[in-house]
């Protein structure tokens, strides 16, 4: 049964029905209607699809993520530049959907989808996760306002990677290390000595260092 309520001069409407391949009870909502009757009448038609069963949420039901997101790549592709197309491809193609294709598009646990991140992680930089992510998501964003799915449940995942190579990372030498530069800089011509302490000695970096006069 559809409720209704208004935000700002918009009205919305929500209906929750009982959703048959799984029997849990689920919800949809739409806003943007200029009246309580615009919105009345979106739902009741919405009502009598689900009803039939002839809504996307159910028919779609059955849809494997491997099928939508060939399907995505598809009709979509062509609206992002060529290069753009080719990396979502590869990255569709070899790590979603090995992974996660076979899974139901409705019916793939957040829990499992972490899992994926985590073992990408392990052989990716923390770059190329965030990448493929945003690829997923920008799909099932897709397949929401397509009406298949009722919302995107896998934002917010924890994308985390621990002494991952583009990092940066703190350089230092030690004691004994500066000693030895030292020594091996003194057997240097003396323009190039001076070079060497300059730099250990003051912190500069190196552009700033052949900027002087």
């Amino acid at each position: 049964m559809a409720s209704y309520r208004q935000r700002g001069k918009k009205w919305e409407y929500r209906i929750r029905y009982v959703d048959p391949s799984c029997g849990k009870t689920k919800e949809i909502s739409k806003g943007g209607f200029r009246t309580k009757s615009e919105a009345k009448l979106a739902a009741g038609e919405l009502e009598k699809q689900i009803y039939l069963e002839k809504h996307s949420l159910l028919e779609n039901r059955e849809k494997l993520i491997k099928d939508w997101f060939i399907e995505w790549l598809e009709v979509y592709g062509s609206q992002v530049q060529l290069r753009t197309l080719k990396n979502r491809k590869t990255y569709v193609n070899n790590q979603i959907i090995p992974y996660l294709g076979d899974f139901k598009l409705n019916q793939l646990p957040r829990l499992e989808y972490q899992k994926f991140i985590n073992r990408l992680t392990e052989n990716y930089s923390l770059g190329t996760v965030k990448a493929i992510h945003s690829i997923f998501c920008i799909a099932i964003n897709k397949a929401v306002e397509l009406e298949m799915l009722t919302y995107n449940k896998y934002r917010n995942i924890s994308i985390k990677k621990e002494n991952d190579i583009s990092e940066r990372k703190i350089n230092y030498l030690t004691r004994d290390e500066v000693t030895i530069f030292m020594d091996t800089a003194k057997q240097c011509p003396f323009y190039q000595y001076i070079v060497a302490i300059t730099l250990l000695r003051t912190g500069m970096r190196k552009g700033e260092l052949i900027a002087l006069h």
